[in-house]
Formats: structure tokens, sequence, C-alpha cells
């Protein structure tokens, strides 16, 4: 399954469209029973995102492997402590992933991969790296030898903005995952009811939406499955709110028929201002 379950609507109101709120602990224990049952292997989270952690401590009953963030911190012990402290609150011995949340932190402050180093050779991080938001922050990290074990960034149909960079760090042997493949709802939404920031990506929006239309696939399947069949693409971040949109998103992966000529079409969509697609600008 490439499906990682992403969980920052564990512990804040998340998402462009987001309905349901934060899911309550019975919800909570029915998303990881679907997870499990699932063969879905990692939860993604974060110091930054609410109470998360604490909760995916209380409930996720070591069934997973779990990725997590920390925030900006500039000073070896700083970093050190956010790591007992998300292990604390995990309930755990060791995480998976531990992960710059925004790189930055790493550029400036390059000292922190030996920290992070250390860590790992004491067996409280099996893989060490960062959360991605543009390709300049892959080069510059890769200038400085911070060779990442794993990374996050942002992916999706329409924002393909890394997809050079993903054979150069499959051939560091790196292990990628991706977020934002429905670009946190936008796919979904209105094109005629787009915020005013969003309105110059309307044309883009109609035409993708209509593709979909014509043939008779929904624009999740086509987002979804995009990704997933990214052959240098491992995991697929995926947040939900209730157990039913979980199985609702493993059955458009389970359901899929490969269809390249309906990708190519949507590829060739044009969108002048991509800085639009990046949810920091909105």
């Amino acid at each position: 399954m490439k499906i990682t379950l992403g969980t920052v609507q564990f512990g804040i109101n998340y998402g462009i469209s987001n309905t349901h709120g934060v899911p309550s602990d019975a919800e909570l224990k029915d998303i990881f029973l679907v997870a499990s049952a699932t063969g879905i292997t990692y939860l993604d989270t974060a110091q930054a995102y609410g109470n998360a952690e604490e909760r995916l401590g209380l409930f996720s009953e070591n069934r997973f492997k779990i990725i997590t963030k920390f925030p900006t911190v500039t000073t070896k012990e700083a970093l050190e402590n956010a790591l007992s402290q998300s292990l604390l609150r995990l309930k755990n011995d060791t995480v998976y992933g531990y992960l710059a949340h925004n790189a930055d932190v790493l550029i400036q402050n390059p000292f922190l991969w030996e920290t992070l180093q250390k860590a790992k050779s004491e067996n409280k991080i099996e893989k060490i790296g960062f959360s991605l938001y543009s390709p300049e922050q892959l080069e510059q990290l890769l200038e400085l030898n911070c060779i990442p074990d794993l990374v996050q960034l942002p992916y999706s149909i329409l924002d393909r903005k890394f997809e050079s960079k993903l054979s150069v760090l499959k051939e560091l042997g790196t292990e990628i995952h991706v977020r934002s493949v429905f670009l946190q709802g936008l796919y979904f939404m209105n094109p005629n009811q787009l915020p005013e920031k969003l309105q110059p990506l309307q044309s883009a929006l109609t035409e993708f939406q209509e593709i979909c239309r014509e043939n008779k696939v929904s624009v999740g399947e086509v987002a979804l499955n995009y990704a997933v069949s990214n052959p240098n693409i491992d995991q697929i971040v995926m947040g939900v709110e209730t157990a039913g949109q979980l199985k609702e998103n493993i059955q458009l992966v389970s359901n899929w028929k490969s269809n390249p000529d309906l990708f190519s079409k949507i590829e060739a969509i044009e969108i002048k201002d991509k800085s639009l697609l990046n949810p920091v600008n909105w």
C-alpha cells in the first residue's frame, strides 16, 4: 500500500475543503482500524500539528511506523529536546522518520545535521531528512552534503516542480514521500466559486475537471493514481477526517485502470501563475 496516513487533521482543523473538523476519539480509533486492516504502514505527523502526536501515542497502539517533524530550532540542545518531547508524546523510544518541518532550518543551521545523525546512530531515529517546499532548498542541502534518507515534498498532477529531482533523489537512495496530491482539496472545488486570490486558476481547474468528466473518472481517482503510478514515489501522504474517507481513497487506488493518455492530457494544461499551486501563497 503506497498510502501513508497524514495526521494533521487529527490535531487541528486543516484543509481548504475540510468540513468535518478534528475527528473524535472514536472516529480516530476507526480510522486506525481501517488503516491497519488495509496494509497502511506509515503515519505522518509533526510537533506543529496541535495534539496529533499525543493522540497517536494514545490510539495508534504501535501498529504503524511513525514519521514526525521538528519545528524551527537553532541549537543542538533545542533539537535534542524536540525529539525527546516527540518520543514522549508518541509513547515510543524510536521513530521511523524524523524530518525538519521546513528544510530552511537545516540550510541556516547545517550543524544540526550532525545532531540528527547522532540520534540515528543511537537508534532513536531510523531515517533522517527534511520536508521540502521548493527544488532550490533541495539543491542547497545537497551542496551542504545533507543527503537525506527520507524526504517529503509537494507533488500533484498540476504541480510537478519536483519532477526532475525525483530521479536524483532515488539515485541517492532516498525514500520519497509526497503530499498535497489533491492540492489540499483545491482540485475538488467548484471553479466558479474559488476565493478571489485563486481565481487565476479557474480555467485550468475547469479544464482538469472537464477532462475527468469526459473520461468518466473522478478527479480524486486521477489525482491520486497519477502519484501512485510514478515509480520514483514511495509513499503518498494523505489526510482524512473519517474512516469512510480513508476507505474511499483506498478504493480509488484498488479500482484504477491505467490510462496514460488521460494523464498526458491533464499534464498539458497550461497554468500561467504557478506560484498559486503553493498553498503558502493562498
